[in-house]
């Protein structure tokens, strides 16, 4: 198996060198077209809950191997929880959209809760399997 050490950056709010940064290292560990643009909305969506809902502070972690890429998204705040993420398309709001929609773009999705953080993880196939 092959990989990647990974990178690591603070989470601020210059969220358009996060998605540079983060663009580069997918690029490089394989991925493109729509699947990338899922990951950068996804990884986008976790950061800004980080900004607005989980303390301000935080911070975003990239590896891959041969098989696929993964970001983890910790905040400082610790409030975020499995049962948070809503199991269908909330209706009647014009927020709170995130959780699911990683949920949905995301091959995984994640979230463990520790005393005075939350970790999101999300995983993307670099070459995913499709089913007829």
């Amino acid at each position: 198996m092959t990989g990647d050490h990974g990178q690591y950056w603070p989470i601020d709010d210059d969220l358009t060198a996060l998605r540079e940064r983060l663009l580069l290292h997918a690029t490089q560990a394989g991925m493109h077209g729509e699947r990338l643009d899922d990951l950068l909305i996804a990884v986008n969506e976790a950061v800004i809950n980080v900004l607005e809902h989980g303390g301000g502070q935080g911070t975003v972690s990239v590896w891959h191997n041969d098989t696929s890429i993964t970001v983890d998204i910790t905040d400082a705040a610790g409030h975020l929880a499995a049962q948070d993420v809503p199991p269908k398309r909330p209706t009647n709001t014009t927020r709170g959209f995130g959780l699911w929609l990683m949920s949905q773009l995301c091959d995984e999705f994640t979230i463990h809760q520790a005393e005075g953080s939350s970790r999101v993880r999300l995983r993307m196939l670099l070459y995913p399997v499709h089913v007829r």
